[in-house]
This record gives C-alpha cells, structure tokens and sequence, in this order.
C-alpha cells in the first residue's frame, strides 16, 4: 500500500499561506466537554445548518486530539446526516464537512470510505457553485489525492491531468501548476522507495520546469525543490544543501517542508512475530514534538504523548525520519511543531468469510496538530 508524503512537501510559499484559508477544521481552544457541551445545546435548540456544522466540526477536532478517532467520526457522520441536503444552499460549509468525515474515516482505517466522501464533498461544491470555480477544481485534485493515498496511480494521475487541462481553459493556472505538482509529488513519493520511478518522477518535474506563463513561477521553484529531494534520496545531499542555501529564508507562515525520509515499515513488519490484528478499535497514535532551526533541520524530537496501546516499533521509526527532515530556512530563531502520527490498521473482509477484521500489518499517516496549523 502506498504511503505518500504530506503531499504539499514542496510547494511554494505563497501557495501554502492561501491553502491555509481553506482549513476543514479549525482549532478552537476549548475543550472536550466544553464541546460536547457547545454542540448539545446547539442541537436542543435547533441551530441553524451552518452552526451545526460548526460546533460539529469542534467537537470532532476535539475527539481526534484525545485519541477518540471513532467517536470523532461518528459525530460528523451524524452531522451530514442532518445537514448534506443543505448543499446548494451552503456548498463550501457542507463539502467542508464531508471533507472532515473522509479524513477522519481514513483515519480511522476505512480508506474506501474515504474516498467516496471527498467525492461526496466534490459533489456539494457542484451543488452550489460553478463547474469552473476554483474550489471545485481543488476539490477534484483531493478525489486523486485519494486515488493516490491507496496506491491507484493510474487513476490519480488521470484526475490531475482532466483537471490541469479543464483548468488551463478555464483561465486557472494556479489550479494547473497544483495538478502538475501532485503529479509530481505523487512519482517523487514513490521514487523515494522504489528506484524504478525515478525516471518517472523527473519526467514529471521537467514538465513544470519547461513551463513558461508568470503565473506558475512558483511552482517551478517548488519544481526545483522536488528535484533536489529527489536527489537526496539519490544520496546526492550536496543538491539538497545547494537548493537549500538559495532559498530566501522565511518571515512567516507555516514551515516549508522540503525533505522527509520515508518511514520504512516494512523494518518491523519483517522483524515482527506478530501475526493478528489488534483486537479492538482503538487507534495508535503518537504526538512527535519538535523544533525546526532557523536552517531548517530539525531538532528535539520527542514523543510528547501516546495513545497507551503501542504494537512494534514504528514510533522509533517515525521519530527518526522527523529528525531527518529539512524545512525551508526561518528568519526567526526556529518554531515548535507538533504532529500526530497514526498507525492505522485498515478495516477488511477476510478471504472466505462475511467477518470485518483489521488487516494484519497497518499503515502510517500523519498530521500537523500545531495549533496554528489548519487540519486539510
């Protein structure tokens, strides 16, 4: 199953910072109960569509942080359940929610489920806004992100093409330089662990980089970015260093993440005499705190909490490849991030039976929990 980086690894600044305004879900400070609370009395007294999914979306949020994955997903599957018929009406906050459903039952091991609800979330932007409007574009890009997530390359790649061409016409080029650049990332991610996609991985690059209109600058820097990675992982440091040393350090914003080494699970999946799945629910989950220096490397790095129920040695692994990463240079002296990794056992048939299980051996995902950072 593949396992890709955080797919924007590599994009540019200004790319970020306006990805950032678009956040499903946003962090309110308060907490569990306080919540449960907001969203009970919300109901009780018949809250508006809007505000439903907004204290819906809270408690949720709240949930995750404390580890309770299912219950996180249960509340917004109970929230569209009240809500989606309101998609013409509000397409931006009912996408929103299905967005967050598709996430958190990734998360919580139900990946085809996933998938279908970014697709639900594409379809409530359809219901409301234009077929050219931006939000709508993106939204498609996140249907192949999901295609990518589970390792269907072909059909990923087919999404971010159909929208760069659709976008192209419509007068997007942002749009387009985001769908070149998942392509991008996509093979880079692969290539990382599998050399034979390397060559592939360049193509993908070099078509960003032979672009000509202003509009993309950005992303041919971000191009150059996933080159020097590339070459990284090609044990060529010297042009990460270089590609590194050009980039103006940072005032602002989110940190830019440029090299992440992947986590090589199949370390412990070899290792490993533990041949059943886990047998409850209950997700496992570390929060990795670290510090980013005003270079970029990453020190500090500590597991900060966990979920209690920890199976082989995967958090070592996870620790090590954050103490690896290189981030875009800081004007300031460093900043402090966050970020919850979790070892998802997906949710199967078995072969011959009607019976739902885990799978055996699990998979790693992760997300910045800073609280400045927006949970896509």
């Amino acid at each position: 199953m593949l396992l890709l980086p955080a797919l924007f690894l590599a994009l540019p600044a200004s790319a970020q910072d306006r990805d950032e305004k678009s956040a499903t879900i946003v962090v309110t400070g308060a907490s569990l109960a306080d919540s449960e609370a907001r969203l009970a009395a919300c109901l009780a007294r018949k809250c508006p569509p809007k505000e439903d999914i907004e204290a819906s979306l809270a408690h949720a949020e709240n949930q995750f942080i404390a580890g309770d994955y299912g219950g996180a997903r249960r509340t917004l599957g109970k929230s569209r359940g009240r809500n989606n018929r309101y998609a013409k009406l509000l397409p931006i906050e009912v996408s929103d929610l299905n967005r967050a459903h598709g996430r958190l039952s990734n998360l919580d091991g139900r990946p085809d489920q996933s998938r279908l609800l970014q697709i639900e979330a594409l379809d409530a932007l359809k219901a409301g806004l234009d077929d050219n409007d931006t939000r709508v574009f993106m939204q498609q890009l996140m249907v192949g992100d999901e295609f990518a997530r589970v390792g269907r390359l072909r059909a990923a790649e087919e999404v971010y093409r159909r929208v760069a061409k659709r976008a192209r016409k419509a007068g997007h080029l942002h749009v387009v330089g985001y769908a070149m650049l998942r392509e991008a990332v996509m093979f880079g991610a692969i290539a990382s662990v599998q050399p034979d996609y390397r060559s592939a991985a360049k193509r993908k690059i070099t078509n960003i980089e032979r672009t000509i209109e202003p509009e993309l600058a950005g992303f041919r820097d971000a191009a150059k970015l996933l080159r020097a990675s590339l070459a990284a992982y090609e044990n060529d440091s010297d042009a990460l260093e270089k590609a590194i040393a050009a980039i103006p350090p940072r005032e602002s914003g989110r940190p830019v993440l440029i090299y992440a080494p992947p986590v090589r699970l199949e370390k412990i999946v070899a290792n490993s005499e533990e041949i059943l799945p886990p047998q409850q629910d209950d997700p496992q989950w570390v929060d990795v705190r670290f510090q980013i220096a005003a270079d970029g490397r990453v020190q500090d790095a500590e597991v900060l909490r966990d979920s209690g129920n920890i199976e082989r040695d995967w958090p070592k692994l996870a620790l090590e490849s954050v103490s690896r990463r290189r981030y875009a240079p800081l004007v300031a002296q460093g900043t402090t991030r966050i970020e919850r990794f979790s070892y998802v056992h997906d949710l199967m048939t078995r072969t011959g039976s009607r019976i739902t299980g885990r799978a055996n051996n699990g998979r790693l995902t992760s997300l910045d929990i800073t609280d400045d950072a927006p949970r896509n």
